[in-house]
């Protein structure tokens, strides 16, 4: 095999130069990395001897080269020299093959502490790029440790590099807003920050930490709650008056409906003593004397309502026309639905007063007319036909609102003979 100082000039001797120069410029490089660190001690061994192979290697060939440029090669190297120089060059390949695995296996450790262990700065750098601004300041109030965000903070706020905690806490306070023993600030980009100071104890020595959060999303979402709750107020009041108004209203027209029934009782009783005082002899005294007794008691208040025994509707109604002389004739089958008898009854009694009053006739006809889903009812009378259009007050227009509530119409013919017609569905009553 050849010896290493025949390998001048070849292309083995250039590649075993490079390699040596490669490794050595490595070794010194990985020697630095695992004295830094001190979590375990074999791959300082492994830098250390790999360190000292490389530069073995490396002035091995260097000297190798420069032994045959020499003029005088007896005389300046020694025999141990010259027989190194004569060694084969596979020995130099092997060492630097040693030292080129070596190197492969320190880096390999190294990564692997990498990705297992923390570096030394590794904190610092996390501490940097936290979203939250942290600082921590002796008692003093020096600053000892702050990220880039609370330099930020510090910048925007105070114009300067964050070195006097108090100072920067004092401008927070001028600027910001109490909250629950915390600091609302907002700054100008319109992001909203929440600083909090507290005391921390480290090694026997009291420090303070101010940490400012980033809230800005959550105010966003805590002033959109107070509109809306400020619109809740404005409408729990608005609904308040309405409610208000709305009792208002319904008193009053519960009011108004008494105030008609009272008038059409009252009439119907007047009416009914005048024709007992004009034809005695056709009207049931006994009748006047209960109808004018139950309107006594309410009016002196006795009762709250006039009294209504538990009775056929329209049997009733066509007792009280009968009463104040009219009489009332009936045309087909009566609805059974008590609702709708009831309706019937109040148009009869309404109908046989106005007969009295206004058209002075004696005779009141009822036509029921009946199909799969209403019932309509035309009452008409023998007396005189309306001079105009009949006007829709009192009891008139409280029997539309009644019929009108069931779903139901009701129409006024005044030519050339009054005619009340109601169309009442029944098929909703079922």
């Amino acid at each position: 095999m050849s010896e290493m100082q025949t390998l001048a000039g070849s292309v083995l001797w250039y590649i075993l130069s490079v390699v040596s120069i490669v490794l050595m410029a490595l070794a010194p490089f990985s020697w630095i990395i695992s004295m830094k660190n001190r979590r375990t001690l074999w791959p300082h061994i492994l830098s250390t001897i790999n360190v000292a192979l490389a530069f073995c290697a490396f002035l091995y060939i260097m000297d190798c080269g420069k032994s045959i440029s020499a003029l005088n090669y007896d005389s300046r190297y020694t025999e141990f020299q010259k027989h190194m120089f004569s060694m084969p060059w596979i020995y130099c390949a092997v060492a630097e093959l040693i030292c080129a695995m070596n190197l492969v296996s320190v880096e390999r450790r190294h990564w692997r502490d990498r990705k297992m262990y923390l570096a030394p700065n590794a904190i610092r750098h996390t501490e940097n790029y936290l979203p939250e601004g942290i600082a921590i300041s002796d008692a003093t109030g020096t600053v000892r440790l702050s990220n880039l965000r609370m330099d930020v903070l510090s910048r925007e706020l105070t114009g300067e590099v964050l070195s006097d905690a108090d100072r920067f806490l004092s401008r927070i306070e001028e600027q910001g807003e109490q909250q629950n023993g915390q600091l609302l600030l907002r700054t100008a980009d319109g992001r909203v920050w929440l600083f909090e100071n507290e005391p921390i104890e480290v090694g026997g020595r009291e420090y303070r930490q101010l940490i400012a959060r980033d809230v800005t999303e959550l105010q966003k979402i805590i002033d959109e709650l107070k509109e809306k709750n400020e619109r809740l107020q404005d409408i729990r009041r608005r609904m308040k008056v309405v409610s208000d108004l709305s009792g208002d209203m319904f008193i009053a027209e519960e009011q108004a409906r008494a105030r008609v029934a009272l008038h059409n009782q009252l009439g119907q009783v007047l009416l009914m003593g005048q024709h007992y005082l004009n034809y005695p002899e056709s009207t049931d005294p006994e009748m006047v004397y209960l109808a004018t007794r139950q309107m006594n008691s309410f009016l002196l208040g006795e009762t709250s309502e006039p009294e209504v025994a538990e009775r056929d509707a329209i049997t009733d109604a066509v007792a009280m026309a009968k009463s104040i002389g009219v009489t009332v004739l009936t045309d087909g089958e009566a609805p059974k639905d008590v609702a709708v008898r009831k309706v019937i009854s109040q148009a009869i009694v309404e109908c046989a007063a106005n007969t009295v009053k206004h058209a002075g006739g004696d005779t009141l006809t009822v036509t029921f007319t009946a199909d799969d889903d209403a019932i309509t009812v035309s009452i008409t009378n023998n007396g005189r036909p309306p001079k105009g259009t009949v006007a829709e007050s009192g009891g008139l227009l409280f029997l539309r609102r009644k019929v009108e509530g069931m779903g139901g119409s009701m129409h006024i013919d005044s030519s050339p003979a009054f005619v009340l017609t109601l169309h009442i569905p029944t098929t909703e009553l079922v």
